[in-house]
This record gives C-alpha cells, structure tokens and sequence, in this order.
C-alpha cells in the first residue's frame, strides 16, 4: 500500500518542471519528504542590502526625518521562488523594499544579481528577474490552488530562516481568510494562518501542501506569540499576477485580451475574461476562450502566459491556440507597438520636476550609484515634488507598483494618470531610499 501511495503521489507531482523521487518501499520516504525534494530547486535566498531607519539624523530633529530619516545600511535575508524557468521570481514586497541590491542565491549555491520588475505592498508580493545564461533555465513551482484548503491539513514551509538556506519547517493550517493588521496602518486580508515555524529570512518563500503543491507565499509572524505565522494565498498571487507582468504596460504594447486563472479538475486553466473593442484581439478571441498554448507551447497558469508574453515585441505576431465550444482552433494576433509617451514631459506636468536619465559617465562623476535611474534637475516651485521635500540630485527609482529605469519606463506609467491623483514615488537621497505618497496636479 505505502508502494502504490507514494508512486501516485510522484504521478500527481510529475506535472512540475524537477525530478522526482523513484518508485520505493523505504518507509522513511514521507510524502513531506517527497515534497520536499520535489520544491527545492525552484526556491530561492535572497540577499537585499539595504537602508534602515535608526531614528533622527546627527543634527537633531529633522522636517523631512519621516522621508528621509537617519539610516545605516544593513543586510536583509528573505526567500523567494521561481514562477517560471526565464528567471522570474516572486517574493515579498517587504523583503526588498529598500533593496539597494539584490542577490539571489539558487539551490546550487550560484549567485545571480537580481532586479526588481515590479512590488505590491498591498498585497507584499514582488517579483524579481534575473537574467541567466544562454541556454539556462531555472527549475520552478507551477500555481496551486487555495479555495480547497481544510483547517488542520498539513503544511510545508521552505526557506532561509535566519541564512539557513532550503531549510524546511511542517505545521497544519490553523485557519484561513485572515485578516491581520501590521504597524503604520499595513492590513492585509485572505491569509492563511499556519503553526509551522516561520523566522526571519522565511519571508517569500514557498508554502506547500503535502503534495508539495504551492498554496501560498509565507509572508509574517506574530513576534508576540509562538507558532502564528501568515502566508498569502497562491490564488491572491494568480489574481495579482496579471498587474504585477503586466506585460502591455512593460512591453509598450496593445494585444487586446485579458486573461484570468481558474482552477479546473486537471489543474489551473487560463481563459479570456475581456477583449477590448477594435484590439489586436478583437474578433479572435473572445471571453470564455480557454487558451492551451502560446507558439505552440503549453500554457497552463498565468506565468506560464504573462512570462512568455513578455518576450514579444510590438510588430511581431503571436500564435494562440484556444478552445472555444469544446473546439480548438488557432489565431494569429498581432502585437501592435504603442507610441513612446514622453516620460519627461509627464513628470513635469503631473509631479512638477524635471527628470534626467543617468549615464554610467554621469553617475562616476556626481559619485552615484551606478544602477541610478532618474536624476532629478529641476523643481516647479510650489509643484507637488517640491511640497514633498524632493531636492535637486534626488534620484526617483520607483513610481507605483513598477520600478523606472529610464524615462520611457515612466512615461508608460504617467500616461495614465489623471489630475489629482495620489501615487507612492520611491526616492534615493545618498545612500537613503524612502517612499512617499505624491498626489499628481492638474495639466498645465
């Protein structure tokens, strides 16, 4: 019986992208096991050094402290892991939210420096990118499910606990859709509650049933109590997903179609929920299109769609195949390039400064960074920037949920806004990154 067990179990898990386990009667061979080294190529350590705040600066007290406080640079240690082979990473908002730079450390102890393509402090979802060698792909952890999860079920926590890396933890869901409310006002809804032992540097990593499905993203603890830890659920990082690749706004492009996760009885199914009017894909897709492969490749989950989308360029024309009224046929839709919005024109009518892209030239001679994004040059007296507390030599690296690097990145991103509208804008001061709301004025 233990022999037909576990040979179901490595069927139901074949569907992953790693090696299994071969057929055994050794007891000792748990599921938990099983699992265990079924997930642990795809997770990740991440390493983020970064600026913590330690109260008021030298001189006393300070107006802008709440901005730009007194800081000293520190090593953070989290967890992550990988959505897709291309080197696509999800983790936690917070693990790299004042990252200066970013490392992630694979299950075979190579490093890769590491960038962040977009974060959600909402939701503590992030999802880096690094870039791999020519002909290298990264073994990952297909979507589960989490609308089917049962208190007191079993649960597995993998991640790098205080810099122990691929360190595995059990526990049992102890209650799901959560809400917990965290310091300067964070709440975060939908949570799966578990007891199995989350510390310090097990933020991002992967949360498994005894599948060694992924059902979630370990996200915080209680410090107050024992063995209350948090995770997201993996059907709140399908949904975000789509915002976070959000691959028309990166790509600059317009295909047309929205496309959702659902769960179906052989796994998670991408379909069409919308098509835009007068689109790339109006009159090819239409909603309730299941969509089964992308170029002739299988797709099965919203990385699987969003991450292969995002190496087509606008011009180029992608194959999908569909099933529509049990049919499946295929359609070409093309990729339609967008106009560049000018990005400088649009900071400096919405945020009242004027943005310069930073040379690596430029950078050696002001002493920056070298992976600066925008240096700031100019400020509308009265502007919103200059009400924030923004000064020339400012650098802006993130505006909303996405990261900029260069003035095109944010164009993209301001082309949408409207008068009046609020926005988080992240700001480097020296070796001080801070983030502050800034709310956008109306057109010149």
């Amino acid at each position: 019986m233990r022999k037909v067990l576990i040979y179901k179990l490595v069927c139901v898990l074949g569907l992953g992208s790693v090696a299994f386990p071969a057929q055994t009667d050794d007891p000792r061979i748990t599921p938990v096991v099983v699992a265990y080294r079924r997930a642990k190529p795809a997770v990740v350590s991440i390493s983020a050094r970064y600026i913590r705040k330690i109260g008021f600066g030298p001189f006393g007290d300070d107006p802008f402290k709440d901005i730009f406080p007194f800081a000293r640079k520190v090593q953070n240690l989290g967890s992550g892991f990988v959505i897709h082979p291309d080197g696509y990473i999800v983790t936690n908002a917070h693990v790299v939210r004042r990252a200066e730079k970013i490392t992630v450390t694979a299950h075979d102890n190579t490093e890769y420096d590491a960038r962040v393509i977009s974060a959600d402090s909402k939701y503590d979802l992030a999802v880096l990118k690094i870039d791999l060698p020519s002909g290298r792909s990264l073994a990952h952890l297909p979507l589960g499910r989490s609308d089917d999860l049962m208190v007191g079920e079993t649960v597995i926590a993998i991640g790098n606990p205080l810099g122990y890396a691929n360190t595995l933890t059990t526990g049992v869901i102890s209650a799901i859709n959560r809400t917990q409310k965290f310091a300067q006002g964070v709440v975060y809804s939908g949570l799966i509650q578990i007891d199995a032992p989350i510390n310090p540097g097990n933020s991002g990593g992967p949360l498994l049933n005894v599948r060694g499905e992924l059902i979630g993203v370990n996200t915080a603890i209680r410090a107050d109590a024992q063995n209350i830890g948090f995770a997201i659920s993996v059907d709140t990082l399908a949904q975000q997903l789509g915002n976070l690749l959000n691959f028309e706004r990166i790509n600059r492009v317009v295909f047309g179609a929205k496309v959702a996760q659902r769960h179906g009885a052989e796994g998670p199914q991408l379909y069409v929920t919308s098509v835009a009017p007068g689109s790339p894909a109006d009159g090819k897709l239409r909603a309730g299109d299941r969509i089964v492969a992308l170029d002739g490749d299988q797709v099965r989950d919203i990385p699987d769609f969003t991450c292969a989308m995002l190496t087509k360029a606008g011009g180029k024309t992608v194959s999908i195949t569909a099933l529509r009224d049990g049919k499946r046929s295929t359609v070409a839709v093309p990729i339609k390039a967008k106009p560049k919005p000018d990005g400088k024109k649009l900071a400096k009518q919405f945020l009242g400064m004027t943005l310069r892209e930073v040379t690596p030239q430029l950078a050696q001679g002001l002493n920056l960074p070298t992976d600066t994004r925008l240096l700031v040059v100019g400020l509308d007296p009265g502007g919103p920037a200059d009400k924030l507390g923004l000064e020339l030599k400012d650098i802006v690296f993130q505006v909303g949920n996405f990261y900029v690097k260069d003035l095109d990145s944010l164009g993209i991103i301001l082309e949408d806004f409207k008068p009046g509208q609020a926005v988080k804008i992240g700001i480097a001061r020296g070796n001080v990154r801070a983030w502050a709301p800034i709310r956008a004025r109306g057109s010149q």
